[in-house]
């Protein structure tokens, strides 16, 4: 029986999707800051995308894979990873990070320090130590493990955090850094090197484009003898790890964390000038980030390569591309321009801050070209890849509760109408001029969803029908008042859950300091 048919078998029947015998490798390939709508795939974005962005790889993957249009996560860089990592909100104490630095990030014209009604409370900048993180998870399965790039939720003042430390085999790259200084590889008294990236992890990597390079992976000769790219050594450390990960017997667990998208947006030249050409000369920053979104979307392709010929010998005999599955996400909304005809940036609650890109791709299993409008979290990421390792080992309930759903029948039927479970948001605390003391909901009612959010400064409800206003432009309160009050009650009960992990934390009083709860309809 094929792999794909005996898949199937198995949902009809209700059985566990794999057999302990049959375990996929696993790779999550997360984009930092990549907007929902910066990609060419029109099953994504719903068709609306603007075509400034041109990404291949991405195309070919949604072309075959599942398309999710209501993927959801963090707004801001370490409290989406530090989500899919630990499959928990930040509520939690094994989590508890909420923001990328701390809580009180003031500044002008937003509210400022001397006239907010509240302060963030302290914050966890990594994942603890004593959580169970989907790497040590799936170890437990059976599973060798790594990680490439960006991490930024370890290493803040303890060695016990870093990724090694908390179930990584390989790592490269991942510390507490939350971007890259330096997009090109530069050369010093110690040869050359990506001068404070990745703790020198990628310094191997960097030495300029030599003529065989360029014609190994189609970059142009006018490249030749140029500092290295970032997106580059990122794909070449890949390459590596998988070459490495593929020749074991055991399946495999990859989290490949790019520094692309985020600042300084820096594209390798010759992408920039094949961007400037379909976009015009006036366009110049934007042709940098399109050439920046091109050459992450390389990487996409090089990994795809890389899982038909892992040892690179053209002999595709090694090849794991049909017993591998690769998510492709970002790790919040995008922060370069707009995300119309979503509302927001980055680190906003609104859609544009926390709905991403995510694409499933597993050849001959994942049904090709399909799309599914359930709605997906970031820390749906480790229950479902546990559930994919066959669920031989989960974590304790008591000590490590898993808030996030599986959503591994959809990969296998994605026209299934399994419902997810509402969605929740807790900010207590303050990040520039995006984001103020809030609390979301998002969740679905007679076919329609909806979204909720009490904002602490005005005290005030908003709801918003996202079924037909994605934009968030009508506040639909005053006509759903039932509905708003129902939606209301579920974060009380989402808030007021007991269990000895949940812990919580609230905005702080200006006056007295003590914890403020939102005033619930």
């Amino acid at each position: 029986m094929k792999f794909a048919s005996f898949l199937s078998l198995l949902h009809l029947i209700g059985a566990p999707l794999l057999l302990a015998d049959q375990k996929p490798n696993l790779i999550v390939y997360m984009i930092d800051d990549l907007g929902w709508n910066q990609i060419s795939a029109d099953q994504v974005t719903m068709g609306t995308h603007t075509g400034c962005f041109i990404t291949p790889n991405i195309e070919k993957i949604a072309n075959r894979g599942l398309s999710f249009t209501h993927a959801y996560t963090q707004p801001n860089c370490a409290p989406s990873r530090a989500a899919m990592l630990s499959g928990q909100y930040p509520a939690r104490v094994n989590n508890g990070v909420y923001v990328v630095g701390n809580l009180n990030r003031y500044k002008k014209p937003g509210i400022t320090k001397e006239k907010a009604r509240f302060k963030g409370p302290l914050q966890s900048e990594d994942v603890a130590s004593s959580a169970i993180t989907i790497a040590e998870a799936l170890k437990k399965n059976g599973y060798n493990t790594a990680h490439i790039g960006k991490y930024h939720v370890g290493g803040h003042g303890t060695e016990e955090t870093m990724p090694e430390n908390q179930g990584f085999d390989i790592n490269i790259g991942g510390h507490s850094q939350g971007h890259q200084p330096t997009c090109f590889s530069k050369k010093s008294e110690n040869g050359w090197q990506f001068k404070r990236v990745g703790q020198g992890d990628f310094d191997r990597f960097a030495e300029p484009y030599t003529q065989s390079y360029a014609q190994k992976y189609g970059i142009p000769e006018s490249q030749v003898g140029k500092p290295k790219h970032i997106c580059d050594a990122l794909a070449d450390a890949m390459e590596e790890t998988v070459q490495r990960l593929a020749s074991q017997k055991e399946p495999f667990y990859l989290q490949l964390h790019a520094y692309a998208v985020h600042g300084p947006v820096q594209s390798r030249p010759d992408l920039k000038e094949k961007a400037l050409k379909r976009l015009s000369p006036q366009n110049s920053r934007k042709a940098n980030l399109a050439g920046f979104i091109s050459g992450m979307d390389a990487v996409l392709g090089r990994l795809l390569l890389a899982l038909e010929d892992p040892n690179g010998d053209g002999d595709k005999s090694d090849s794991v591309a049909r017993d591998t599955l690769v998510l492709f996400t970002s790790d919040n909304g995008g922060t370069h321009g707009d995300n119309l005809p979503l509302r927001g940036v980055k680190g906003m609650f609104t859609e544009g801050g926390i709905r991403v890109p995510l694409i499933a791709y597993w050849p001959g299993v994942i049904p090709a070209n399909t799309i599914t409008k359930r709605m997906v979290h970031g820390i749906d990421f480790y229950p479902t890849l546990i559930e994919l390792a066959g669920n031989q080992w989960t974590p304790p309930k008591k000590n490590h509760p898993l808030d996030g759903e599986s959503f591994a029948g959809i990969l296998n039927d994605p026209t299934s109408n399994s419902k997810r479970s509402p969605i929740f948001y807790l900010f207590p605390g303050y990040m520039d001029v995006r984001a103020q003391p809030c609390v979301v909901i998002i969740d679905e009612f007679e076919g329609k969803r909806f979204k909720l959010l009490y904002f602490y400064e005005a005290d005030q409800w908003e709801l918003y029908d996202l079924s037909k206003d994605v934009g968030e432009e009508h506040n639909v309160l005053k006509k759903h008042p039932k509905l708003a009050a129902d939606l209301s009650k579920k974060i009380k009960d989402w808030l007021g859950q007991k269990h000895p992990t949940w812990k919580p934390k609230f905005p702080l009083s200006q006056k007295d300091g003590k914890p403020v709860y939102p005033r619930f309809l």
